[in-house]
């Protein structure tokens, strides 16, 4: 039986998504995007309070559920390391404010849009050196 005959399917925003949040596109099926973010030389101040603002904005602006955010400083002026777990999965931080590089990833399932995260982060730290790479987890062709 083909997958689309084993869940209930509802359509939003020009995708189907499945019951167990899968988005199905044409002939193919993934579970989500995860956004792998490098960012250099940006305008972060290093606080705790400026990050939980911009990863809860971020969340937000993409559609997604917020279930818990942690951040911990590893020393006075030292980096920062965090996660917000999501309904929808993650978005992980990890500061460098010696090298002023800044780690996201960004893994969103269901109906979010996590590429709105990503412009939010880009429009809120303004890196002037930038590597993005977006991968669809768990894709795979379907049986028709």
């Amino acid at each position: 039986m083909a997958l689309e005959k084993r869940y209930k399917i509802k359509v939003e925003e020009n995708k189907i998504i499945t019951d167990d949040h899968f988005i199905i596109n044409g002939n193919r099926a993934y579970a989500g995007q995860h956004i792998i973010i490098d960012f250099w030389y940006t305008n972060f101040d290093n606080k705790i309070n400026t990050l939980r603002k911009i990863i809860k904005k971020a969340v937000i602006l993409s559609n997604a559920t917020l279930i818990n955010l942690n951040l911990h400083r590893f020393g006075k002026e030292q980096g920062i390391s965090g996660v917000a777990v999501l309904a929808e999965s993650h978005i992980s931080v990890h500061t460098w404010p010696e090298r002023d590089y800044i780690a996201f990833d960004i893994f969103m399932c269901g109906n979010t849009n996590p590429q709105i995260a990503k412009k939010y982060l880009i429009s809120s730290l303004n890196p002037r050196e930038k590597f993005i790479k977006t991968i669809k987890r768990g894709e795979h062709k379907l049986d028709k």
